[in-house]
């Protein structure tokens, strides 16, 4: 781990003086950066990289999966808005890649990590104006935050280059790989000509790359999560069919992992399984068999309870619970308001769930199930 007092031993070393104070800051932020990026690539200690580079690179465990997703006979890739090259890296090597983006330190950083592995030529370009001849695409275009004025979310955001752009690209090339943040709502104009696959790893949902041409299928939905590359899928007509199962209550309490649900496929999911929904439109699971899968978090139930606050504390306190785990779902709660209000104290810990059952109200005490 890097501790900060290394970086402070090592800026006021003797030799850290003998470099310009420009040099000593690029080399600590380089550092802190590399440091930062080995959640995302084992290499990333021999990497160059740019706060907006690492931040966007895509992981190590992804760009192996969607490498490993082309199609046969690619002769030539194109991996526009590069950045530091997250995607090219672990392209095949048979396959000639060139890496475009506008950003001239980005292309620096570019060339010196794809060198680590492989050949890839590296062109500064504006990709909305790159007129190229190759086999197909990656693209990662910037995501810029846009404040939204619903209250019902933050934050939205929009691609650059913007959507219109990123159609005619896609128009033009044919087969391509589009890499969007995972809550991002794309036009029908381009979802409905590809494919939507949504790429998690340990419960965290991290991307959506629509897939076109041959690089997907056009009208499927997918939901991949890492490192095991366990996927689910359906075809977009169909998901409104696999909602609707609802019953009560069984033995055990599911939760989808985070990309199953971005994708809407936990009804999908829930028939494949024999599980059902504890709600028409909620994304958590029940069902009276245990079952062990990457896709499905899963917890005994101990017991169903009303939201009633009395009764809670009750529970809490009965429990001598002091480590207090709330998850919700489809109840507009605030979990540390709830915290605050159950005051935990104790040596145990406990699982409270605030949803709703049958269309009901309802607090489930549940219990992780790791064997």
């Amino acid at each position: 781990m890097q501790d900060e007092r290394d970086d402070l031993a090592l800026s006021s070393s003797p030799w850290m003086k003998t470099l310009s104070v420009f040099q000593r800051t690029a080399l600590l932020e380089q550092r802190a950066l590399r440091f930062k990026a080995l959640r995302k690539h084992s290499r990333a200690r021999e990497m160059l990289l740019t706060p907006l580079g690492m931040q966007q690179m895509t992981s190590e465990p992804l760009a192996r999966y969607k490498a490993g997703r082309l199609p046969e006979g690619l002769r030539t890739v194109a991996d526009l808005c590069c950045g530091v090259g997250g995607d090219s890296l672990h392209l095949p090597q048979q396959i000639a890649v060139f890496g475009v983006d506008r950003d001239v330190d980005a292309l620096r950083a570019y060339r010196h990590n794809t060198a680590l592995f492989r050949k890839a030529v590296a062109i500064q370009a504006d990709v909305t104006r790159l007129q190229t001849k190759v086999d197909g695409i990656f693209i990662d275009p910037a995501r810029r935050a846009l404040v939204s004025l619903a209250k019902d979310r933050d934050f939205d955001t929009e691609p650059e280059p913007g959507w219109d752009a990123l159609q005619d690209i896609v128009e033009h090339y044919g087969n391509c790989a589009v890499k969007l943040g995972p809550g991002a709502k794309i036009p029908d104009a381009l979802s409905e000509v590809g494919e939507m696959e949504y790429l998690g790893d340990e419960d965290e949902c991290l991307e959506l790359t629509v897939r076109t041409g041959s690089f997907g299928r056009q009208g499927w939905v997918r939901a991949v999560e890492m490192p095991a590359a366990v996927a689910i899928e359906a075809q977009a007509c169909d998901l409104p069919d696999s909602f609707g199962r609802v019953e009560d209550l069984g033995e055990w309490f599911y939760e989808p992992v985070k990309c199953v649900v971005r994708a809407h496929l936990f009804g999908v999911l829930a028939q494949q399984t024999g599980l059902w929904q504890l709600d028409g439109r909620i994304a958590y699971l029940s069902g009276n068999k245990r079952i062990v899968s990457p896709l499905l978090k899963r917890y005994r139930v101990l017991k169903a309870l009303t939201l009633d606050e009395r009764a809670l504390r009750n529970e809490i306190l009965s429990g001598e619970i002091g480590i207090l785990e709330i998850k919700k779902r489809g109840l507009d709660i605030d979990p540390e308001t709830w915290r605050k209000k159950l005051k935990p104290k104790g040596s145990n810990s406990a699982t409270l769930v605030f949803t709703r059952l049958l269309g009901k109200a309802a607090v489930l005490r549940v219990e992780p199930d790791r064997v």
